[in-house]
């Protein structure tokens, strides 16, 4: 188990993915997830090929970044890295992406990009550490992911 994050690609709104099966059905969540409207109207067989459609959509199946951002134990540690060194200055972090090793379903907005960045630079400044180093360059990967495409950082 570990944390797992990404940043969707924006082809599906812009016209660049292929033809939805049911596009008078498709919408997108909060989160900017592709999802069908109109439950009531929708049943098992149409989301299954929704969820086929997705997969093959576009030449980044949704995804224009996907991250493996550590194991439970490598998220623990650099939570407890962010907890001695002025936790105040880490607010975003902590509280959003390393509150655990497993979270999933949540997201960060990209309006708190220009946050997540600077904490994560202020992070790569205070340590060597190599998982550290690797954590921090995988997010401001998503970061920058997330502000090119307006889309959130998806755990």
């Amino acid at each position: 188990m570990g944390l797992d994050a990404s940043v969707r690609c924006n082809c599906i709104k812009e016209g660049k993915a292929r033809p939805h099966p049911f596009p008078e059905l498709l919408g997108f969540d909060e989160a900017g997830e592709p999802t069908l409207k109109g439950d009531r109207d929708t049943n098992l067989k149409m989301w299954l090929k929704h969820d086929k459609w997705y997969r093959d959509s576009c030449p980044h199946s949704g995804y224009l970044v996907e991250k493996h951002l550590g194991n439970m134990a490598s998220v623990a540690n650099v939570r407890g890295f962010l907890e001695n060194h002025s936790p105040n200055s880490f607010r975003l972090l902590l509280e959003r992406v390393v509150y655990s090793g497993t979270h999933s379903g949540d997201w960060v907005a990209a309006s708190d990009m220009p946050q997540l960045l600077t904490e994560t630079r202020r992070l790569q400044g205070l340590t060597s550490d190599l998982l550290i180093f690797q954590f921090t360059n995988d997010v401001v990967e998503l970061a920058e992911a997330s502000i090119a495409t307006g889309n959130p950082i998806v755990f």
